[in-house]
């Protein structure tokens, strides 16, 4: 696997110009004839990114006019128009594409929908994973019932019924089980009573500190200081320190990047905690760039 020199993150294989590049800080390189670390020249691209589901279509389905619309595909002014016009206007028999694809289009004739390995978000460190899966695929799903083709002038003819496959190692698993019976009220009441359970949000409040600098030593320093500034408050009013942790992404940009969340039983709790603790925050003398989020959607 290639590493983006700048950020704790592998390169991407971008197949039409050849190219390795970096998701996250834009860094790109020239695809190696050898492998740096053992000199292999059996270099092969791993993975089951957009433009390779397009290659295997093309492969299986000849005569099949397929379109792709992903950031690399659109990155030219007016091509994401095109191909949406393309779709549109029926010129279009397979459309690969990542979740932009899902939102805010209604496409005509889509009768099938395929999405192809969600189970990431199954397995998250972010409790509201799996309700952002559910709603995902439940958008996804609705391409293909939004405009399914209507009464032909052969009343013999009966249209397609809309479908959406899925592909999983997890059949079973209930939120793939709600989403097939269209039950998100049972869903939601599941999820409530794991999250209840667990004490997390909506029946917690939650804060959470990033910090980030160019030097590790100098994050790790502040955020040392921001925690025992809380401990005193913590102790006085219920509220619950996690020692600090690298952010899920921990180095962009050779930025590194680390956070600590900070959890209460009641809203008012937490939020007389922040206001006493950013003022002591905020009297530091620290180079590290750092924020409060209050309700954090990402960690």
């Amino acid at each position: 696997m290639s590493d983006c020199p700048h950020c704790d993150a592998h390169l991407v294989f971008h197949r039409t110009d050849r190219t390795l590049r970096c998701h996250h800080c834009g860094y790109q390189a020239a695809v190696p004839r050898a492998c740096p670390g053992c000199g292999s020249l059996d270099l092969r691209p791993v993975g089951k990114g957009t433009q390779r589901v397009e290659e295997a279509l093309a492969e299986k389905y000849t005569e099949a006019r397929i379109a792709r619309i992903d950031a690399d595909s659109t990155r030219r002014k007016g091509a994401a128009a095109s191909r949406f016009d393309s779709v549109h206007a029926g010129e279009v028999d397979i459309l690969v594409g990542t979740q932009m694809v899902t939102k805010g289009h209604d496409f005509q004739r889509v009768t099938l929908v395929a999405a192809l390995n969600p189970d990431a978000g199954l397995f998250t460190h972010d409790p509201r994973g799996p309700e952002r899966l559910f709603a995902q695929l439940m958008q996804a799903a609705g391409r293909a019932g939004r405009a399914a083709p209507g009464p032909t002038e052969d009343e013999t003819v009966t249209p397609s019924t809309p479908e959406m496959l899925i592909q999983t190692a997890y059949p079973d698993h209930p939120l793939y089980r709600a989403l097939a019976a269209h039950d998100y009220p049972g869903f939601a009441r599941a999820e409530l009573t794991e999250r209840e359970r667990g004490g997390m949000p909506p029946f917690s409040f939650q804060a959470l500190l990033r910090a980030e600098h160019r030097r590790t030593e100098a994050v790790t320093e502040f955020l040392d200081q921001a925690q025992d500034l809380a401990a005193p408050l913590a102790r006085d009013l219920g509220v619950t320190v996690y020692p600090p942790v690298p952010a899920s992404l921990a180095r962009v940009a050779d930025v590194h990047r680390q956070q600590m969340l900070l959890e209460a039983p009641r809203r008012a709790a937490l939020q007389r905690f922040l206001a006493e603790w950013r003022t002591a925050l905020a009297a530091q003398r620290t180079p590290v760039r750092w924020a409060v989020d209050v309700d954090p959607l990402e960690f």
